[in-house]
């Protein structure tokens, strides 16, 4: 229980750090359109929200230990392809 609690823990600050980074990221791709990218960035983090709750409660069918298996596996190579595919992610300066 102190191990699944301590998971908890570390993804939701994980979420907390990141989350209002991404909101500035998607607000910077388009100025001219910073509130329809806010909407389709909301849109997709609860739907992610919705399904991620979904397939973990599927998941939990094969039990609870099984079920953290998954997810972790599942972070695992997310994390891994995310590496990847921004390793060439350069800062750019902001005009002003």
């Amino acid at each position: 229980m102190i191990v699944a609690t301590l998971a908890i823990t570390v993804l939701s600050l994980g979420y907390d750090m990141t989350q209002p980074l991404l909101a500035g990221i998607v607000t910077s791709l388009d100025r001219k359109r910073a509130g329809q990218a806010m909407g389709v960035n909301v849109f997709m983090l609860f739907t992610g929200f919705g399904v991620g709750s979904y397939l973990f409660g599927e998941a939990l069918r094969l039990g609870f230990g099984a079920a953290l298996a998954i997810f972790a596996v599942a972070q695992l190579f997310a994390a891994v392809l995310a590496a990847r595919l921004f390793r060439s992610e350069k800062t750019v300066p902001q005009k002003q």
